[in-house]
């Protein structure tokens, strides 16, 4: 996949040419801050924080950031977007319970003449026509699209359900999105391995390719018994950070409080892989995270 700017954010090129934007989440499902998921109350203090901390760690590594933004209401969307939009200047992923949220999250950011910093988060199998209508009248240009079959989890199918005459990928293209950041669907530990797979033919669909792997730690049920909750920060740098070694160009990571754990272990590979593009005669750009984390 060629380099490209994405809602303002480079993306693509060669492994380790582009440092991997990593996106974390906010206002999820029984997150403390948030006081009145209905109504989209929440602590103004504690989520501008939460903002803060991932923008710090963004400038520490030259990695870029999202802000996966999910509700589960559309008045709690309009409300938490236009706190992230304020304090944020980066892409928003418009993440939510259902499509009518979504819908009425992409709707309010278009009113806002916001349409190109939305990342829409995302078009699955189960979207319908009126989910990519919406999708097209508001002119959201990038959008993930999370390929899970649920009859079949395997590498080909997921292939399948993006390249068929009515897959995907065409209709998601249809809907007047340029940009495509393919998600594999990760449901545990055992499907990193089909992620692997899938990212190494991603490029030659034309898609940015990356995950969310923290459902790996979150499904891990013997993670802390047997290994004790020191390692569980090790654990999720490692799932973090392999999308990006087997290629992958950006992260969905979890909730924002793990950016300091997230963001070096990324930058870290980002490094490694640009050295062989040096040995290979290109120089990444000055704001690469090899010139910042050494």
């Amino acid at each position: 996949m060629e380099r490209e700017i994405v809602c303002g954010v480079p993306m693509g090129g060669l492994p380790g040419e582009t440092p991997s934007l990593l996106v974390g989440s906010i206002f999820f499902d029984r997150q403390k801050l948030v006081r009145d998921a209905a109504a989209g109350e929440f602590d103004e203090e504690a989520a501008k924080s939460l903002l803060d901390l991932q923008a710090q760690w963004s400038q520490k590594t030259c990695n870029p950031s999202a802000s996966d933004v999910i509700a589960s209401t559309p008045k709690a969307i309009r409300r938490y977007l236009d706190f992230v939009s304020e304090h944020f200047d980066g892409p928003v992923m418009v993440d939510g319970s259902d499509a009518a949220v979504r819908i009425a999250g992409i709707e309010h950011m278009a009113g806002k003449n916001l349409s190109h910093r939305v990342m829409y988060n995302s078009i699955c199998p189960e979207s319908t026509s009126k989910e990519y209508e919406a999708i097209k009248e508001c002119r959201v240009r990038a959008a993930v699209v999370l390929a899970v079959d649920a009859a079949d989890f395997g590498a080909a199918a997921k292939i399948r359900l993006l390249t068929r005459d009515d897959g995907l990928l065409k209709r998601t293209r249809d809907s007047g999105v340029r940009h495509i950041l393919l998600d594999p669907g990760i449901i545990d530990l055992p499907s990193m391995d089909v992620m692997k797979t899938v990212i190494s033919q991603a490029k030659n669909l034309a898609c940015f390719c990356g995950s969310a792997p923290h459902n790996a730690i979150g499904t891990w049920g013997g993670l802390t018994e047997k290994f004790g909750l020191t390692f569980k920060s090790s654990a999720t740098a490692i799932v973090n950070a392999l999308p990006i070694a087997w290629g992958g160009d950006f992260v969905i990571y979890g909730p924002m409080t793990l950016a300091p754990i997230v963001f070096p272990a990324v930058a870290m590979v980002d490094a490694i892989l640009a050295q062989s593009l040096l040995e290979q005669g290109i120089i990444p750009d000055v704001n690469h995270p090899m010139f910042k984390i050494a």
